[in-house]
């Protein structure tokens, strides 16, 4: 989209209320970043960053519209463009192949280097935007037609911009910085182990990555420890800012669980786990007490966001603990026992084990040991596993064979 770049580019515009926090370090010249891509066809013509794409369009499905400020609904769409994708909301439905003219705006906390959707590129230029701000009946506003560039150059730690200074009303204030990203001058994406999720027992510790259906043991036994990768038959999940599911060990393996499922795996013999589906419903968390598993809901009315209905109250359940007794989730009515499954809720990309060293999963595993000191456990050479997976087959209970049976018909023999 600029002359300058390599290959192709796009300019993107960070406002100056995603500085507001401080979680944002400056970027530099040469930085390479992924991040998610929101296009806005609200903004001026000639507003910094805005051009005119040739994108496809189609609806996100099973999202529900969101009204604007005019409450005018306005539903998520997907585009995509040359090297990019972003989403869009508009107010019809709309799938071709089409030019808009906009904005692109990106979210840095939940891309992840080599998802779909995720966008990658490598900064090549930034640059301040100033734009006259002016205050009318206690109400600020940027002026449109008022903007002006400043280039901040290679390193911009002494130009960055100081959003947390207070400027005059009616005055040129910073509105935030211009980053052109060429899309081609990135490395190729390679995605290792990234742990999210962490459980000890004994000497063993499982690992599970943040997304990908790969668990990790490490037996700390040996020295170094000795770690084995397991492929499972489990789905890939849509990559979390922290982690996707949750692991608890004990002496047999460990149990996975997550929203959408409980899952065993029981470590049946050297290199080798069997895995098997116990139920399909997760609830919101587990934990683990002496050996028995229990699922939760929240104990108190909340409101959640959802992806077809928007916002919507969340009614807590007449029993939101339950517990796992052979293939069934069973409600939980002693009170006691509720406030002891709910005391051993934890983070679960933490994890203490009996010696008091707590084992951390983020994107490695370290281990923090009592005095306070912090060390790698190196996972990039795994030995490779074998998984088993123990998936019953629906047809073998007898009234679901039955109900089948209607529809066998007798082969032609002829």
């Amino acid at each position: 989209m600029y002359s300058d770049a390599p290959g192709r580019s796009i300019q993107v515009f960070v406002p100056s209320e995603v500085f507001q926090d401080g979680t944002l370090s400056p970027l530099h010249s040469g930085d390479v970043i992924s991040v998610l891509l929101r296009l806005s066809t609200w903004c001026g013509p000639g507003a910094p960053g805005v051009a005119t794409y040739r994108v496809m369009v189609h609806p996100a499905v099973g999202f529900a519209p969101i009204p604007d400020r005019d409450g005018v609904l306005r539903w998520p769409f997907h585009v995509s463009g040359d090297g990019w994708s972003a989403m869009w909301r508009h107010h019809t439905p709309v799938t071709a192949r089409t030019s808009l003219t906009g904005r692109l705006f990106p979210d840095f906390h939940r891309g992840v280097l080599g998802h779909p959707d995720t966008v990658t590129g490598r900064v090549h230029r930034l640059q301040l935007v100033e734009q006259y701000s002016e205050t009318v009946d206690r109400v600020t506003r940027f002026v449109e037609g008022t903007e002006r560039l400043r280039d901040l150059g290679e390193s911009p730690d002494r130009y960055w911009p100081d959003f947390h200074r207070i400027c005059p009303d009616n005055s040129v204030q910073e509105a935030g910085i211009l980053v052109d990203l060429a899309l081609d001058d990135i490395p190729d994406p390679v995605k290792g182990f990234d742990a999210g999720a962490v459980s000890a027992h004994g000497t063993d510790v499982w690992v599970m990555d943040r997304s990908d259906p790969v668990l990790m043991q490490v037996d700390i036994s040996r020295s170094p420890a000795r770690v084995t990768e397991y492929l499972l038959p489990l789905a890939f999940e849509r990559p979390p800012v922290k982690w996707s599911r949750a692991l608890h060990a004990d002496d047999d393996g460990c149990w996975i669980t997550c929203e959408a499922e409980i899952v065993r795996c029981d470590h049946t013999g050297p290199d080798e786990v069997t895995v098997r589906r116990i139920t399909t419903d997760g609830r919101d968390d587990t934990s683990y007490v002496d050996g028995r598993l229990f699922a939760m809901t929240q104990h108190f009315p909340s409101v959640r966001s959802h992806d077809r209905y928007d916002k919507i109250r969340f009614n807590p359940e007449e029993h939101p603990v339950h517990e796992l007794v052979g293939d069934l989730l069973i409600p939980v009515k002693d009170e006691a026992t509720i406030v002891r499954a709910r005391k051993h809720t934890r983070r679960a990309d933490r994890a203490e084990a009996a010696d008091g060293t707590t084992w951390i999963a983020s994107g490695g595993l370290s281990a923090r040991t009592t005095d306070g000191s912090e060390h790698q456990i190196d996972l990039s050479h795994p030995a490779r596993g074998t998984s088993h997976w123990d998936k019953p087959d629906p047809m073998d209970d007898p009234a679901i064979a039955e109900l089948f049976h209607a529809f066998d018909f007798p082969r032609d023999e002829s």
